[in-house]
């Protein structure tokens, strides 16, 4: 019979300066995609009304996810 498989061990806890510096990326992540979800619905004529929707929607949608995620893992 072989051994049991062992996990690897946790990787120790981010210091809290790579925390401020991983909100702000997420934070800058997360309004590019709504400014570009802006974009897209708004200013984008050329591309034809249901594709410009699902674009900018879900770019919408994807920054007020990360919004969420930032508000609850990095609390202010």
């Amino acid at each position: 019979m072989s051994a049991p498989a062992q996990l690897p061990p946790a990787p120790p806890p981010p210091s809290p300066a790579q925390r401020a510096r991983l909100r702000k990326q997420m934070l800058v992540l997360a309004t590019a995609l709504l400014v570009g979800g802006i974009v897209v619905l708004a200013f984008l004529s050329r591309i034809p009304l249901p594709l410009r929707l699902a674009v900018g929607l879900t770019d919408v949608i994807a920054s007020a996810v990360l919004f969420t995620v930032v508000r609850q893992k990095f609390p202010a």
